[in-house]
């Protein structure tokens, strides 16, 4: 999701990450690893997002996102409390669950180079 926000947090040996991306990529809650919530669009003054952690039983949490003048805050509440997450970049280097480094800002077009061989000749 390039171009958005990625929020995460290890809690009780689980997992948490929050990511928003652009307005037709939504916003997606993960529990280790596994999608457990998705919503379309984008954050409206505050979204709420809810799921539960795979515990025996499971215990229920809530996402809160809130746009505060184009500053994006996620916090976490289980169990009565609330806790910040922290922002993360969308890529870290040397993380093994990143898809690898960011694509180049423009890629170079091969027809665009040869054209400009051509002139020179």
């Amino acid at each position: 999701m390039a171009g958005g926000h990625r929020f995460h947090l290890d809690r009780d040996g689980h997992s948490i990450t929050v990511q928003v991306g652009r307005p037709h990529e939504g916003i997606e809650l993960l529990v280790d690893g596994k999608v457990v919530a998705y919503q379309r669009g984008r954050v409206k003054s505050v979204t709420i997002l809810s799921a539960e952690l795979p515990e025996d039983p499971p215990r229920p949490f809530r996402i809160f996102l809130e746009d505060m003048g184009g500053e994006l805050f996620c916090a976490m509440e289980v169990s009565g409390s609330r806790i910040l997450m922290p922002q993360v970049p969308l890529w870290q280097p040397g993380d093994p669950r990143s898809a690898g480094p960011p694509p180049p800002a423009r890629a170079p077009r091969p027809l665009r180079r040869l054209r400009r061989l051509l002139r020179r000749l």
